[in-house]
This record gives C-alpha cells, sequence and structure tokens, in this order.
C-alpha cells in the first residue's frame, strides 16, 4: 500500500505545470504568450504541440527552470523519457533545490531503470558533486565571490588590528578550504554542463569508430548520461559513467546546455 501510494504521489508529480515563466526574469512578451499557449495545450492534452511552443522560448534565447521541467513533463507524458530525463536535467540549472524536480526526475530514471551514474574523477569531486547537488553553477559562483571576498577582509584585518590576529590565521585558512572545495566542485559542474549529455532515442549503438560499418562496442539506454569528448562529422565521440569511451551518432544526444 505504502509502495502504490509513493508511485502515484511521484505520477501525479509529472502532471503539475508551473505557470509562471517570469520567474527566472523573462521580460519578453512573446515568449509568456508562448509560455502560456504551452501550458494551456498541456492541459488540454496536447503533450506533442505543447512541447513544440515550449521549444521555441529557447531559440528565443530565453531560458528557465520552469521552463524545462514544464517541457519535461510534456515529454513524460508522450512516452519520451530519455528528453524528459534532458530537460529536468536542464532544470536543474537553474532550480537545483525544487522538490517536484527531484521526485519527476527520480521516476522518470526509475522508468527506464537506470541505475546510479558518476562519471570518473577521484573520490573528493565525487563527494563534493554530492554535497553541492543542490546548489547551482550560478549560486555557487556567487558563494565563491563571498568566500573570496570574506578571505581577504579576515587577511587586511589580520595585518592591521593585531587583536584579530590570532583569530584571522585560522579562519582564513577554513575560507581556503571552503574556496578550493568550491572550486573543484564549479569546475565539475562546468564541466557536466557543457560537455554532459542525454540518450534521447531509444537507445543509441557505441561503436568503436565513427563509421555506421564501424564493430558496435555496447549499447546505451534512452535517459543514459554521458560527457562528449570531441566530434567528427554525425558522431561524437563519449564518455560512459563507467569509463568505457566510444562513438554515437549525434542525433541520439540531447545535449545538457542547449545552446
Amino acid at each position: 500500500m505504502k509502495k502504490t501510494l509513493i508511485i502515484t504521489v511521484l505520477v501525479l508529480g509529472c502532471c503539475g505545470m508551473r505557470l509562471d515563466l517570469f520567474a527566472a526574469g523573462m521580460d519578453k512578451p512573446a515568449a509568456g504568450d508562448i509560455f502560456n499557449k504551452a501550458n494551456a495545450l498541456y492541459k488540454e492534452n496536447k503533450y506533442a504541440a505543447a512541447a513544440l511552443e515550449f521549444e521555441k522560448i529557447p531559440q528565443l534565447g530565453l531560458e528557465s527552470g520552469n521552463l524545462y521541467y514544464n517541457l519535461g513533463n510534456s515529454y513524460f507524458k508522450q512516452g519520451q523519457i530519455g528528453k524528459a530525463i534532458l530537460n529536468y536535467e536542464r532544470a536543474g540549472r537553474f532550480i537545483p533545490g525544487d522538490s517536484d524536480l527531484k521526485s519527476n526526475y527520480d521516476y522518470s530514471r526509475s522508468v527506464l531503470n537506470l541505475g546510479r551514474e558518476e562519471f570518473s574523477g577521484n573520490k573528493l569531486s565525487i563527494w563534493l558533486a554530492g554535497f553541492f547537488a543542490g546548489i547551482g553553477v550560478e549560486s555557487l559562483t556567487m558563494l565563491l565571490s563571498v568566500i573570496y571576498t570574506l578571505l581577504f577582509l579576515v587577511l587586511i584585518f589580520g595585518l592591521f588590528f593585531g587583536r584579530v590576529k590570532r583569530l584571522s590565521r585560522p579562519l582564513a585558512l577554513i575560507f581556503v578550504i571552503l574556496f578550493i572545495l568550491g572550486a573543484v566542485s564549479l569546475d565539475r559542474k562546468i564541466t557536466c554542463l557543457e560537455r554532459g549529455a542525454v540518450v534521447i532515442s531509444n537507445e543509441a549503438e557505441v561503436r568503436f569508430e565513427p563509421l555506421e560499418s564501424a564493430t558496435a562496442y555496447f549499447t546505451l539506454k534512452e535517459g543514459s548520461k554521458v560527457l562528449v569528448l570531441e566530434g567528427s562529422g554525425n558522431w561524437y565521440k563519449i564518455k560512459r559513467s563507467d569509463g568505457k569511451v566510444g562513438w554515437v551518432e549525434k542525433s541520439a544526444l540531447g545535449f545538457l546546455d542547449n545552446k
């Protein structure tokens, strides 16, 4: 009974729509009109048409967490779970701590039986990725700026005010450690954002070379996350979370950075 209730709540969460496009500072009337039209189509169960309208907004150079959250829901309703996961990932850049987003994202991955995916790296960087998971790139950048400023002030006070000299050293050390840890996490986040991609086709055959006739190496499931290393013609060289590298057709992937 409890398990059924949890699944029901998650499914209902995928149905909810965000009605405010302007939360991220979007002030172009045209984008607002498109967003409202897309929401209306969604409410009429016209999910494919709604998705087409939502997709027009990034083409205007505008993005927000609510936009990608609604777009992900539209694709989920069509059974295109890979595209839903891709847009939930994009939404996470703007609203990383949103509970509804997390529920829909986790549920979508469970539908495809996708396990945990951690890209190779040292244990510290992986731990930091989890520790700063609820902080977006922009927010983490601002936080690092604040830490840097506090470190500078502590050093200045330590030089000119003898009474706080003893206290300034341990405080400075703490701020240095926090800054380094945050910088490592920020670098990882930026790398995943710029080079991260999600499989949006039902499955993707990965080959040893960027050729249709090349030998198949392994298969990527829909919704799987990869890092794109380079491109060649209609192919991308990708890296899977377990470190395996191969070539996949570009049409099979959607980039987290929708630019």
